[in-house]
């Protein structure tokens, strides 16, 4: 019966506990700021978008995005008559700060009362496996899990491969 005895000095297990350390910040990197900087990315090169919405919540390691589609100051004039006075008042504040001029006192009268919009889907299947591609090619590129060799698991693997030596010297 073969015995099987596996040390390690405190040297090794300092390095296979910054191996387990350098794992975990990398999947922490990932969720806190990865994620939606991929989001962001996707919204500006593949939808060809100005100005992405994305939400980051990087306590909860979450992202989130918003696809509009057309431009806020589009989505406002055909929906913002049926939000309420102090909203669309808030929204045009708004609309007013990015565009760099003012917005003229017609504005409000030139808001829709009637909401148009389509039936077809805001996002077309191509792009969101597009999305899906980007997000799994971030993962593989991100979290990859090829250690750096260490002293002491250098060591376990000679010392491995002498078992595998004598088991077979005495098997034959």
């Amino acid at each position: 019966m073969l015995g099987v005895t596996i040390e390690f000095d405190q040297k090794s297990l300092t390095e296979l506990m910054e191996s387990f350390q350098g794992m975990h910040d990398r999947i922490e990197h990932l969720k806190r700021i990865d994620i939606g900087q991929e989001l962001s990315d996707w919204q500006v090169h593949d939808m060809h978008r100005k100005r992405p919405f994305t939400m980051r919540f990087r306590a909860a390691g979450k992202a989130r995005t918003t696809i509009r589609p057309h431009s806020l100051y589009e989505m406002l004039r055909s929906e913002g008559a049926t939000l309420p006075t102090k909203v669309q008042r808030r929204l045009v504040r708004g609309i007013r700060s990015k565009l760099g001029h003012p917005l003229a006192r017609k504005f409000y009268k030139t808001l829709r009362a009637h909401v148009h919009w389509s039936t077809r889907p805001i996002l077309r299947q191509q792009l969101i496996s597009l999305l899906m591609e980007r997000l799994a090619n971030l993962v593989a590129e991100k979290l990859n899990w090829k250690p750096e060799p260490l002293h002491g698991a250098e060591a376990l693997e000679r010392h491995l491969a002498e078992l595998q030596q004598r088991a077979r010297d005495v098997l034959s």
